[in-house]
């Protein structure tokens, strides 16, 4: 293809340059990241009272939902609370594809009308949006109760070898991976500007959504407020922590065959529509014809929806 090998020694120096310069970008950001963080606290300070403080640390992670509590503020909990960090931008430009590939997928597949496929593309994108955040959630809670435990025994063994409460804090924030770690990052920033532990304790829980935190703060409102071992009593706690992640394993799998009934009873009507309309094209176009397509559909889509709330109802125990 070359008459000559000075094309390619040039095409693999400009790669080598362009790694080793992307390498070197990565080293600096992060590092002036890591400043940043460690600076923050003296700035902030400097700049701002405690609340105020909190507030900007908050927003620059992300997370701020305020006094007032309505749609919007329940919106942006439930999104933090799925751990994702997506600018508005992003989620405005993957809500855009979800909503395009729905409509593309509507109007190929189920009604080749160009209303009925945007109105379903638009419900089907905040379907799969609302789907994903919730995964997300639901996955990140778990992983934060999976490592209560562990930074119970650290705080435990702190504890034990004569640090203050606020050190043991501390140290769960470093030692522990996230997402417990950052969280409790947060907390011992928010102590650090000034604010008590037991209010520190329910942003945290407002923030996280973690029933298992409400019994840690218990404890430590409990014992600051009547005194006794903190250690045996976070020991118990720590315990009791465990055995309800030992119930609640019991239970999923108890109750496996339930959910996996339910996912059936969801997919399989779809499987069967793609498989028939695979086979026969036109066997379905009596339905669209007919001009009572979309509200076959939409009472269809209503009733397997309820099926799936009463199933999962029926497999969800409390404990």
């Amino acid at each position: 293809m070359f008459d000559s090998l000075l094309p390619v020694y040039a095409l693999v120096f400009a790669a080598a340059l362009l790694v080793v310069d992307s390498v070197f970008r990565f080293v600096l950001n992060n590092r002036r990241a890591a400043k940043d963080v460690r600076n923050r606290l003296e700035a902030l300070k400097q700049t701002k009272g405690t609340e105020d403080a909190f507030q900007e640390l908050l927003l620059r992670r992300g997370v701020n939902f305020g006094n007032k509590r309505n749609l919007a503020k329940a919106l942006e909990q439930f999104y933090a609370r799925s751990g994702l960090n997506l600018s508005v931008p992003r989620r405005v430009l993957y809500f855009i594809g979800l909503t395009a590939g729905g409509y593309g997928l509507i109007y190929v597949f189920l009604v080749a009308d160009p209303v009925i496929a945007g109105v379903g593309g638009l419900l089907s994108a905040i379907v799969v949006a609302f789907s994903i955040i919730w995964t997300a959630r639901a996955m990140r809670i778990r992983k934060f109760t999976d490592q209560m435990p562990q930074a119970i025994d650290i705080i435990v063994r702190s504890l034990n070898a004569g640090h203050p409460l606020n050190a043991a804090l501390s140290l769960v924030a470093r030692e522990m991976p996230d997402p417990l770690g950052s969280e409790f990052g947060i907390l011992t920033d928010q102590m650090t500007f000034g604010a008590g532990l037991e209010e520190s304790m329910q942003v945290m829980i407002d923030r996280v959504g973690v029933p298992e935190l409400r019994l840690l703060a218990t404890t430590f409102s409990v014992q600051q407020g009547t005194g006794g071992n903190l250690s045996e009593i976070l020991v118990n706690l720590a315990q009791t922590i465990r055995a309800r992640m030992m119930l609640r394993a019991k239970i999923r799998a108890i109750s496996a065959e339930g959910r996996f009934t339910m996912w059936v009873v969801l997919l399989f009507p779809f499987v069967l529509f793609i498989m028939i309309r695979a086979l026969q094209p036109k066997y379905f176009d009596p339905v669209w014809e007919s001009g009572h397509a979309g509200l076959w559909i939409a009472g269809c889509l209503l009733a397997m929806g309820i099926g799936a709330i009463v199933i999962r109802r029926i497999v969800n125990f409390d404990y």
